[in-house]
């Protein structure tokens, strides 16, 4: 019905609208009274002044009395689109409307009236009603039902917003720490998620009013709160990135921290977000005080903690020397690297190319390298597949010179392993490799490996070459045919079905006559 003025005759007659919409904002179902809600705000913006004052406002002053609590709610959200086009005395009617359903009895119409209370103050210009409004808001800061309760944050960045005069600011703080110590912790969660929100609102007074407020929740009573609260570290040390302010914060930290912070997902909250710190406070802070709670992390019991910090490895080795980098955390590196949960193994896999990035060539190899062949051998086939993805990372990083020198070795070596697993996985970096590599390296290195395992007992090992001619051709289209064409015809020919299928495939994609 939104669109629909042209089927009433055009604008002078879309009040005709109205009518059906305001029956939909009474049925029970909340899909349909919200729709019915949208087309009559829009509808409202559409109309003239003196429609909306002849029959938007009747419309709205039917819903707030009714008797069902449904018209009250979908009311609720048609004030903001009916004051800013009356004049004061209808505003001031309206006004009286939406504070008597800021004390309604049913606590879901409060609920509603106290959500758009934001949108209804941004359009609101007249010092004595936003005087009133804000006496309506402290009263739904306080109602007994914290479903209430925890919009009043929201409230307190709306209106924040509005005028950043210290008077007007003044009245709202207040607010803000009433709510950081409700007795519900839903309430307090709500001020520790939108603590960087309220930091920008109340820039002038941040560090003195909101701040020590968000100290206090991380060592709140409530893991929800803490976790969300720990979450959000990076947003409040943005507001005052001294060596004081992290001095203050590091009791706190190091109590969320085991086995102070008996709660998993607490610490992986923190684990997850203490390095985001790093460029905020620069190297020297970071060496000096946020390493050990890295060190902590790094060798929690809780799996999902350790995955959590090895996700903001490449943010530390960017921020941190070298020094720091070889001497403090390699060694936890390396044992995260042979960690017994594989996705912790998965992880550290990720990280393997920011870290030789920062290493350099010569510290990589003798500390790190030796993983590699660790990975490709793994039980695990996700591991073994993303560390020849890795290899193919560490090869444009650090240059063909040393995969000729390092790597290849070790896939020469896995060939002769008797588990035809470890074969495959040398048979995956070599097609991997393919991808950054030249020819002329290509025929030199990887075609060998690959013709000699198409020979393999195993067919598995078998279509997997084939799988790898095909995807060394299309990547090195300057590889010579002479061997493979031979080692093709004979796997179409293979007793195996996926063998002969992955030849045929690969031989077509060559261009060659199966």
């Amino acid at each position: 019905l939104r669109h629909g003025i042209s089927w009433v005759g055009g604008l002078p007659y879309v009040h005709a609208l109205t009518g059906p919409l305001e029956e939909l904002c009474n049925v029970e179902e909340i899909s349909v009274r919200e729709k019915a809600v949208e087309s009559l705000k829009a509808l409202g913006m559409e109309m003239l002044p003196e429609q909306v004052e002849g029959h938007l406002c009747e419309l709205v002053r039917r819903l707030a009395n009714h008797e069902w609590f449904t018209s009250k709610i979908s009311v609720c959200s048609l004030f903001a689109a009916a004051l800013p086009k009356v004049g004061e005395v209808k505003q001031d009617e309206l006004l009286k409307h939406y504070f008597r359903l800021c004390g309604d009895d049913t606590p879901m119409v409060r609920r509603q009236a106290a959500n758009v209370l934001g949108s209804v103050a941004e359009v609101l210009h007249n010092e004595d009603m936003l005087t009133e409004l804000m006496e309506h808001f402290e009263k739904l800061a306080k109602d007994e039902q914290d479903s209430v309760r925890l919009l009043a944050i929201n409230n307190c960045i709306a209106l924040g917003r509005i005028k950043t005069s210290s008077e007007w600011q003044t009245q709202i703080v207040p607010v803000v720490k009433t709510c950081a110590e409700d007795k519900s912790w839903r309430v307090r969660y709500m001020v520790a998620d939108n603590v960087k929100q309220l930091c920008a609102v109340f820039e002038a007074g941040a560090t003195t009013s909101i701040v020590p407020l968000y100290l206090k929740l991380l060592s709140d009573q409530e893991v929800e709160v803490r976790t969300i609260a720990t979450a959000r570290i990076a947003d409040v040390a943005a507001v005052n990135p001294t060596r004081e302010f992290l001095e203050t914060l590091m009791p706190a930290l190091e109590k969320l921290t085991a086995p102070r912070e008996s709660s998993q997902h607490v610490r992986a909250s923190l684990a997850g977000s203490v390095l985001a710190l790093t460029p905020i406070f620069g190297a020297k802070l970071t060496v000096d005080y946020l390493i050990n709670i890295f060190l902590l992390f790094i060798r929690d019991d809780s799996p999902e903690v350790r995955l959590k910090l090895i996700g903001t490895l490449g943010e530390l080795s960017s921020i941190v020397g070298i020094d720091v980098l070889s001497q403090s955390l390699l060694p936890s590196i390396k044992e995260l690297g042979k960690d017994r949960q594989w996705r912790v193994r998965l992880a550290v896999i990720d990280c393997m190319p920011s870290l030789a990035r920062y290493l350099g060539e010569a510290e990589f190899t003798q500390e790190l390298s030796s993983l590699i062949t660790d990975w490709l051998v793994d039980p695990v086939f996700s591991v073994r597949d993303a560390a020849a993805g890795a290899a193919r990372r560490l090869c444009e990083t650090l240059g063909l010179p040393w995969c000729e020198a390092h790597l290849m070795p070790q896939l020469r070596m896995l060939l002769t392993r008797m588990s035809y697993l470890h074969r495959i996985a040398a048979l995956l970096c070599a097609a991997a490799l393919a991808d950054v590599v030249s020819g002329p390296f290509a025929d030199k290195h990887l075609l060998p490996m690959v013709v000699r395992m198409a020979s393999d007992p195993v067919p598995n090992v078998r279509f997997n070459a084939a799988k790898s001619i095909e995807a060394i051709h299309k990547a090195c289209k300057s590889v010579g045919n002479d061997g493979l064409v031979p080692c093709l015809r004979k796997m179409v020919a293979d007793e195996d079905p996926d063998v002969k299928f992955y030849a045929r495939r690969a031989m077509t994609q060559m261009g060659l006559q199966a």
